[in-house]
């Protein structure tokens, strides 16, 4: 479950050399480099690369990414929530009737909403895992906001930025503008959903930086907003909105699977960059 970060840093898109003040990996081939060595950094990526990177890409000696867990942020937010409810409720009411107070009444629906949240991207991992030849990092850092991204998937068919939705309710894309002008929104349901669209173009942004940054540039990111809940229609059912792939936890099979673009050096060469670049939450 993301949040909208704040806006990054205004500096220069290119690596500046330095010498580091921190220890950290090189984002491109995963070797670390030590405190006072010289190196490129990416202001806007947050991320360090070698002067010279070395022609290998991994090796043994190097760790393994970890793949995270999915929902696990959402889950701890829903916790911390819950938690200080019960603490509130027992302190004005008492233990005793403040744990019938607690037992007779719901969480708010903002409280809810994180635990939904962290199920969606629960089950939408646990598809992904279906699919073969597929490597996928689940819940995310981004370095330098207070954002995360749920998934990011790297295939046979390049490279996806997921956003889990678990929402009910017909998915379709209308037309609420006038007769002369045309202004098309995503609702599923009764809800106007186009912003979660629009929240999508930071996240690419981010993982396109991070793949500039360690000299891949050119890799296109696709954005996909997958609902695993809601209806679909019958005929005619959208796939697309302001840019991003509309999927549901069955059809993104088809989306990540249809082309075969990247072989599995890549795949593994970019699932490690991405994997230093954006730590699991």
């Amino acid at each position: 479950m993301d949040r909208a970060p704040e806006r990054p840093p205004d500096d220069a898109t290119e690596g500046k050399r330095l010498r580091l003040r921190y220890a950290g990996p090189c984002v491109a081939c995963g070797t670390n480099l030590a405190k006072g060595s010289e190196a490129l950094y990416y202001a806007e990526a947050r991320t360090v690369r070698c002067l010279k990177c070395p022609d290998r890409i991994a090796d043994s000696t190097k760790p393994s990414i970890e793949g995270g867990s999915a929902g696990g942020s959402a889950r701890r937010e829903f916790e911390r929530r819950k938690d200080l409810r019960q603490t509130r409720v027992k302190e004005r009411f008492g233990n005793r009737i403040g744990g019938f107070v607690l037992a007779i009444t719901d969480e708010p629906q903002s409280t809810r909403a994180w635990e939904r949240g962290a199920v969606g991207e629960e089950q939408l991992a646990a598809a992904l895992a279906q699919i073969p030849d597929l490597r996928f990092l689940n819940d995310r850092r981004v370095p330098g906001t207070r954002g995360n991204i749920d998934h990011i998937v790297v295939g046979l068919a390049g490279v996806f930025v997921v956003d889990a939705k678990r929402y009910q309710g017909l998915i379709e894309v209308r037309d609420v503008g006038g007769f002369f002008d045309s202004n098309k929104r995503l609702y599923v349901g009764r809800r106007d959903c186009s912003k979660l669209a629009e929240n999508m173009t930071w996240q690419v942004e981010a993982v396109q930086r991070a793949l500039d940054s360690a000299g891949v540039g050119g890799q296109a990111v696709i954005p996909v907003l997958c609902f695993i809940e809601g209806d679909w229609p019958l005929l005619f059912p959208p796939s697309v909105f302001n840019g991003v792939r509309l999927e549901g936890k069955k059809s993104i099979r088809k989306l990540l699977t249809f082309d075969r673009l990247l072989d599995d050096v890549v795949i593994d060469r970019f699932v490690g960059i991405l994997g230093r670049a954006f730590p699991p939450k």
